[in-house]
């Protein structure tokens, strides 16, 4: 099956007919011509009867439909200079809880509003975790270690959580992360 025996679609056939008003708008075409090509396209099935329409005229455009590809738009200047760090804000956590993230907030996030927002994100899941985690040590503390299963199970959520913050922004992405008390702003 050649290229000319392939089915229009309907896409392809409006095309068509905005490139036939295109020209006679232009005035390449009288009314007469226009009406005739006009009724050709809408009535074409086929790519090589599509195409036919536009016999005789100087530029013979083929009409396709190709979907554009998905790019992701740019981040503006100041947003892409803060992915870097607001991973590295994230992931401060790890070693240092929430003591790194409040540290950068005060600093560096005083220069690029992203690093200042995942800073504050950070702090603020940092803190929640740790008043979390006290509060469940005092509470087996009292009960004399019935809810000890739960640090591990917890433990494990605040390491995936903050890994998944760093990345996401990193990649540019507005992560706000699930149980958070947000005290700062």
């Amino acid at each position: 099956m050649s290229t000319s025996d392939l089915l229009v679609t309907p896409a392809q056939r409006d095309r068509a007919v905005e490139i036939l008003q295109e020209m006679f708008a232009d005035g390449r075409l009288d009314r007469f011509e226009f009406d005739t090509r006009l009724e050709l396209a809408l009535k074409s099935r086929t790519r090589a009867e599509l195409n036919s329409t536009f016999d005789g005229l100087v530029s013979r455009p083929v009409p396709t439909f190709a979907p554009a590809a998905f790019t992701r738009p740019p981040l503006p200047a100041r947003q892409s200079e803060g992915r870097g760090m607001g991973l590295v804000t994230h992931w401060l956590g790890f070693p240092t809880f929430f003591v790194g993230p409040a540290l950068v907030a005060a600093g560096a996030g005083k220069q690029n509003p992203v690093v200042r927002k995942h800073a504050v994100e950070a702090l603020n899941f940092q803190l929640s975790a740790f008043g979390l985690f006290a509060l469940l040590g005092i509470v087996t503390g009292v009960t004399g270690g019935f809810t000890g299963f739960l640090f591990p199970l917890l433990g494990l959520v605040w390491f995936v959580l903050t890994g998944i913050g760093g990345i996401a922004a990193l990649l540019g992405s507005d992560f706000r992360y699930p149980f958070t008390l947000r005290m700062i702003r």
